[in-house]
């Protein structure tokens, strides 16, 4: 008896064992039919056990031989950007499947095969059980796929209209000026170090989104009004007593409710709410009530409109997104043989899912835009002049959408922001996959391959993005660098990693020393069909004035049927942002870690170049190594201090 209990274990781990290697060679055969070139790891990069341990196992690892670890950066999550086109060098192909005992996952760098990939809408479907986390509302355009997915696109792509871009760029001016003047002070003198720009940019973004999203106005807080956000987790009492504007039969405040709730997405994520619901954390408990308040916020929101909508004396004209949402709903209720309209859990989902993707495309955007040309000040200047020449020393009040955004898309204003959505894009793996069905053929390098069935495809946008066989680039240029490349192991050879607009403006085009793609790189805008009837905007991401990338080359905002309904919407709301701030100030990098304005006062020039170019360091390492993924990519280790000053009252204009 003792004798068989023993047995058991060694049977099980026998099994399991067996199973594991006839699951990796059926996947070998696969992998070596498909004509691809493969990788062989031991690993399923996205099976959940390994995600959560893997930090506990790569110290043993990493002590392997190096012949025996081979194939460990293959597994860690996010390689594409921590390696960058790199990894793709070290295989050789810009398309390549790892292939483990867990399945098949592609990854690709290539925009040919991107462009087949986000043209073939059906053949290439969303992997959506990625996604059934953000059904914490309904179901939605995000997490939805085929007649479903279909019947949300036709619904939420309306709102997203010239109409309602007014509305972004209007608020955007009006929170940009109240945000600014609390990093600059009343005065304007700017004599104060912003230590977290990334909340207020957030805040902004929430603010935006808020009123375009929801019609929802939303003040900026003043020095004596104490932020409910900002008091977080401390004293769950305080919450209540400080907010002024909690509606009748709220606990609190609609600011704070969704302030909480996208503070705490990942326990709305990850814990069922009836686990939620009982943690005797304050944490947990404000995470559970904020989705509660938040959720009945938008409920009484859409009952609101729905009787505006639908009162005798209707003169609603609704520009908001819930409200045109809730207009569709109605519309298509009153009209014959119409489609079924958005359930209201429908249209919460849609909500939620806009507000949680949009609110962080556009703050981490802004923030990085800071930090760069805190890190270029001949960027910075460039930008300057080119606001000067749109808006001729105009204030903000007298700015206006239709004349003066086409100047900043296609001027530098645009390459900035061109430039800082290829360095960091907020999803840095577009999911894609052949599950459901069959092994689907695919055009590699003017070869027929095979993409078997049940396969994870992840379009690396990190790494297209820096593919030099499709951008425009030139020599590494270390003297904006400390002397340092930018990532140690990546585009070693050429500036792709390195922030430079410039590459985006076509006059420059010309300059020596700067090449571009062959003109054989260049792909046809394919038109994508029904792509009008499904809301899709087939647009440039870039201005007709600015640099054309090949298609499928920059996917900051995907491509294809699944682009980002958001995206003009995200792009008018950052360019707005930065042409306030940069008309009159200027960003620097705070060095208070390392000297005292009245030590700055009294350096001389070389003295605060060395001392900047410490501070310098640390912002370059947080870039590089501080950044990680929850929803977008973010930085997450730290943040970077910086100042807002008046043009021409720089401590530290070195024209690097």
């Amino acid at each position: 008896m003792h004798y068989l209990i023993l047995l058991a274990p060694v049977v099980l781990l026998a099994a399991y064992a067996i199973n594991w290697y006839l699951s990796f060679l059926r996947y070998l055969k696969l992998a070596k039919s498909s004509g691809l070139p493969y990788v062989i790891v031991p690993v399923y990069l996205f099976r959940r056990l390994w995600l959560i341990t893997h930090l506990l196992w790569l110290p043993y690892i990493r002590k392997l031989p190096e012949k025996y670890r081979t194939w460990l950066d293959f597994t860690l999550p996010e390689f594409t950007w921590h390696f960058r086109h790199e990894i793709f060098e070290r295989v050789g192909s810009d398309t390549f499947l790892t292939c483990s005992p867990g399945g098949l996952v592609l990854w690709t760098a290539d925009p040919a095969v991107i462009t087949q990939i986000t043209t073939r809408r059906n053949d290439f479907p969303k992997p959506t059980h990625i996604y059934t986390s953000v059904d914490i509302y309904g179901k939605n355009v995000v997490s939805s796929e085929g007649a479903e997915w279909r019947h949300h696109r036709k619904s939420t792509s309306p709102p997203f209209t010239e109409k309602n871009n007014h509305v972004v760029w209007a608020e955007t001016l009006d929170q940009t000026q109240a945000m600014l003047e609390s990093w600059v002070g009343k005065d304007g003198k700017g004599n104060k170090t912003v230590d977290r720009i990334m909340d207020d940019t957030m805040r902004l973004s929430l603010h935006v989104i808020s009123r375009a999203g929801f019609g929802r106005k939303l003040e900026w807080p003043t020095e004596s009004t104490v932020s409910t956000h900002d008091a977080a987790y401390t004293d769950p009492s305080k919450i209540k007593n400080q907010a002024d504007d909690i509606d009748p039969g709220h606990r609190m405040s609609y600011t704070y409710s969704l302030h909480c709730l996208l503070d705490n997405i990942l326990f709305q994520f990850l814990m069922p709410r009836w686990l939620l619901s009982r943690l005797p954390f304050a944490r947990t408990r404000l995470a559970n009530e904020a989705y509660f308040e938040w959720g009945q916020y938008m409920r009484e929101m859409v009952s609101r409109k729905k009787i505006e909508l639908t009162s005798a004396n209707n003169a609603y004209d609704q520009v908001d997104i819930i409200g045109q949402l809730v207009r569709g709903q109605v519309a298509s209720t009153d009209a014959k043989n119409s489609p079924p309209p958005l359930t209201d859990s429908e249209i919460l989902g849609n909500a939620f899912v806009l507000i949680l993707a949009g609110h962080e495309t556009a703050a981490n955007s802004i923030h990085f835009a800071l930090l760069y040309l805190a890190l270029h000040m001949r960027s910075q200047r460039r930008l300057q002049e080119d606001l000067d020449h749109v808006f001729g020393g105009r204030p903000p009040s007298q700015w206006d959408y239709e004349r003066d955004l086409p100047g900043l898309f296609g001027g530098m204003t645009g390459a900035v922001l061109n430039e800082e959505l290829r360095l960091v894009p907020p999803v840095v793996n577009i999911p894609k996959s052949t599950y459901g069905v069959p092994e689907q053929p695919l055009m590699v390098n003017g070869k027929k391959c095979t993409v078997p069935k049940d396969t994870y495809i992840s379009l690396s946008t990190a790494a297209v993005h820096r593919n030099p066989r499709y951008w425009p680039h030139g020599p590494p240029r270390r003297d904006q660098t400390g002397g340092k490349p930018v990532h140690p192991r990546s585009n070693l050879d050429n500036d792709l990693e390195e922030f430079r607009p410039e590459r985006w403006l076509i006059e420059d085009k010309g300059r020596s020393g700067i090449s571009t793609p062959a003109n054989g790189a260049a792909m046809p805008n394919e038109k994508l069909e029904g792509g009008d009837e499904l809301g899709v905007n087939m647009a440039s991401d870039t201005s007709e004035r600015l640099y054309a990338p090949p298609k499928g080359a920059y996917i900051p905002f995907s491509d294809g049927y699944r682009a980002c309904l958001g995206r003009r919407f995200a792009q008018v709301e950052v360019l707005a942002c930065l042409a306030v701030i940069f008309q009159r100030y200027s960003v620097e990098l705070a060095v208070d870690k390392y000297a005292t304005d009245e030590e700055v006062e009294r350096m001389s020039h070389e003295e605060r170049k060395e001392v900047w170019e410490k501070a310098a360091d640390d912002c370059r390492d947080l870039m590089l190594n501080g950044c990680g993924v929850i929803i977008t990519l973010q930085m997450r280790k730290g943040a970077v201090s910086v100042r807002f000053v008046p043009r021409g009252q720089e401590k530290f204009d070195f024209n690097l």
